[in-house]
């Protein structure tokens, strides 16, 4: 009789790897789909078996080709000069990490790359054009404009 399912410890002993690293994949997104029973995981035998064909490859070479060719999960990711250039702000904004937290620009880090969702960066804009727009700065004063005004000089009150 052949396993349907595998639960973490089982997996993890499959693959020779820790619980834990199984535990970070599900948080991160990663790994083979599973399932969740109250407090249990279980992962379905065919769900590791596409997994594992998946992450198959015959040379380095090959892999590093096929990264490139497929990116990532999300086509629409983005290098930090190349979001720089879509949004046409400063590169130090997406890639010096203080700047890029304290202004809440969403990333993504794949690998040990900084990557950039087109999607939710212009959304990001968008807000926060609106927040400055929301603002109410008062657009600078023609300086012609300021100087007529000031020519007519101020309203008296009649005397």
């Amino acid at each position: 009789m052949t396993k349907l399912n595998f639960s973490e410890n089982e997996l993890a002993d499959r693959w020779g790897v820790s619980p834990k690293t199984l535990q970070r994949w599900r948080t991160e997104g990663r790994g083979p789909k599973y399932l969740k029973l109250s407090k249990r995981v279980i992962y379905p035998l065919e769900e590791i078996q596409t997994f594992e064909s998946n992450a198959l490859y015959a040379s380095t070479s090959e892999r590093a080709q096929a990264s490139k060719v497929m990116g990532s999960p999300d086509s629409s990711l983005m290098t930090v000069k190349e979001i720089a250039i879509a949004t046409g702000l400063p590169i130090y904004i997406f890639s010096n990490k203080t700047v890029r937290e304290a202004a809440g620009i969403p990333y993504l880090h794949i690998n040990a790359t900084l990557r950039f969702n087109v999607r939710d960066v212009m959304n990001w804009t968008r807000r926060r054009s609106a927040e400055v727009t929301g603002i109410c700065i008062e657009p600078p004063v023609d300086a012609n404009e300021q100087n007529q005004t000031l020519r007519q000089g101020p309203a008296r009150p009649p005397a």
